[in-house]
């Protein structure tokens, strides 16, 4: 008896999920007459609720203002020193004391003439403005697979609730067919339990479903800032799939050499490195600035004179400092950062694999999964055709109950596998093209043409009297 209530219980909320979809889609159609919110939109939200992405653009202001300041290096600067002093001085036999006073403003204004130190040290910060928006380009496309992922699985974990919807009308319908027949002596008290017991199976099956769906939405909700209830009213198109031939797997690698942000940025790595290399070698050599120096000063005497005086002097020069030791520090400078240069050289060579490894995995996913989607639209519609077959079979007495429910199970398998292909299949393509560096807004507009204003797979209609129809 408490099976039997667990299984009501079950059944009642595989039923209540099932009507909460189906009103979250009829709010969702009245709701996309006045506004219809794209996966582009959502990506929009998350694009700015990311912290990767948001990090991003922090590291590229910084790397700007870091490009501005190697620039000024080449420009001149100004100082200005204010001194102001009291003296106080006595003097022998008397010690008598005597107080002076002394006022002084220097202005220093220096133009580098021969510094190639700042030439590496603009490079080095060219290198790394470029190597940040690289990583911005890589952090938005890695928030877009996020978000494509996310969303997919919503509509994966809504498409077997709605799958199990379906199988749970058809046990239902079996069921009845099992009580008929053993009420007038046809089958034995075996098939009625049978189809109980696939009732039980396909409430429990609902339950696992429901927690499943609403955790997928906790994710979505967690990514966009909000809940995205007008994903539960849209399904995968099937009849579109992402075009690939097996000979195109070269020339994705080629593009992923030119485009690919995680090898831009290892690369720019590296040219900062060797210009780091190059300004520490710098340390070695002589540098030679232009000085113009102006003084203004002012004093109520000195320890010789007690008259005050008052004067100004300018001076204009070229100041050239030679390194002629530094204990080693700079040669120790050169040494750090050449072995910094090996460092990026070897991420260089990492990201290269890393992206190529990527590239080939992702193509051969997409291109299976699109394999397997066509493979399995056949499979569905023969397994469809079986379980057609059996319950004739069974109506007729040709056919356990048994049977029935296998084949049963079968077709429900198999549309799951279906619409799980096709799902896999796009997120496989695009996280191709995020390897690639060709991951763009337009491939995520033209994702959301594919996502139809209805599911792709409704429960099957009903009838007392043949169950499941084709």
């Amino acid at each position: 008896m408490t099976g039997r209530r667990a299984t009501i219980a079950a059944t009642m909320v595989l039923r209540a999920s099932l009507l909460t979809i189906a009103m979250g889609s009829i709010s969702a159609s009245v709701q996309a007459q006045v506004q219809a919110p794209t996966l582009t939109d959502l990506l929009h939200s998350a694009l700015l609720a990311d912290p990767a992405v948001n990090g991003a653009l922090a590291q590229i202001r910084a790397a700007e203002q870091r490009l501005a300041q190697a620039r000024a290096g080449f420009g001149p600067s100004a100082a200005l020193a204010l001194t102001k002093g009291e003296t106080r001085y006595s003097e022998a036999p008397a010690f008598e004391p005597r107080r002076f006073s002394s006022q002084q403003a220097a202005l220093q204004i220096t133009q580098p003439l021969f510094r190639l130190a700042l030439l590496h040290t603009r490079d080095a910060a060219q290198a790394q403005m470029e190597q940040a928006q690289a990583a911005l380009t890589q952090a938005r496309a890695d928030s877009t697979v996020r978000l494509v992922e996310a969303a997919l699985d919503v509509l994966k974990a809504r498409d077997i609730l709605s799958l199990i919807g379906a199988q749970q009308i058809a046990a239902e319908e079996q069921l009845a067919a099992a009580r008929r027949k053993f009420t007038v002596g046809n089958v034995s008290i075996i098939d009625v339990r049978e189809a109980e017991a696939k009732i039980d199976t396909v409430a429990a099956q609902a339950i696992a479903a429901q927690a499943d769906l609403d955790l997928k939405h906790q994710l979505i909700t967690e990514l966009v800032g909000r809940a995205a209830p007008e994903l539960m009213d849209r399904g995968l198109a099937g009849d579109q799939m992402p075009v690939l031939k097996a000979a195109d797997v070269l020339v994705w690698i080629a593009d992923a050499q030119f485009n690919s942000p995680q090898l831009r940025q290892a690369e720019l790595a590296l040219v900062a490195a060797e210009a780091e290399v190059r300004k520490a070698w710098q340390g070695h050599m002589p540098t030679a600035d232009l000085t113009y120096t102006y003084t203004a000063s002012s004093d109520t005497g000195t320890v010789t004179s007690t008259f005050p005086r008052r004067g100004d002097s300018s001076q204009v020069g070229i100041s050239v400092n030679i390194p002629l030791f530094a204990s080693g520090a700079t040669q120790a400078k050169v040494q750090e950062t050449e072995a910094l240069r090996d460092k990026a050289q070897s991420d260089v060579d990492a990201a290269r694999r890393t992206v190529q490894v990527g590239v080939r995995q992702n193509f051969s996913a997409a291109l299976s999964q699109v394999s397997l989607a066509r493979g399995l639209e056949t499979a569905t519609r023969s397994m469809e055709a079986a379980f057609q077959a059996n319950r004739r079979g069974y109506e007729v007495g040709m056919k356990v109950n048994a049977e029935v429910l296998d084949s049963q199970s079968k077709v429900f398998e198999a549309r799951r596998d279906l619409s799980h292909a096709r799902y896999d299949a796009w997120l496989s393509f695009l996280k191709l093209k995020s390897f690639a560096g060709l991951l763009i807004d337009v491939d995520v507009a033209r994702l959301d043409a594919l996502l139809i204003a209805e599911p792709p797979l409704p429960p099957r209609g009903r009838n007392p009297s043949r169950g499941v129809q084709r």
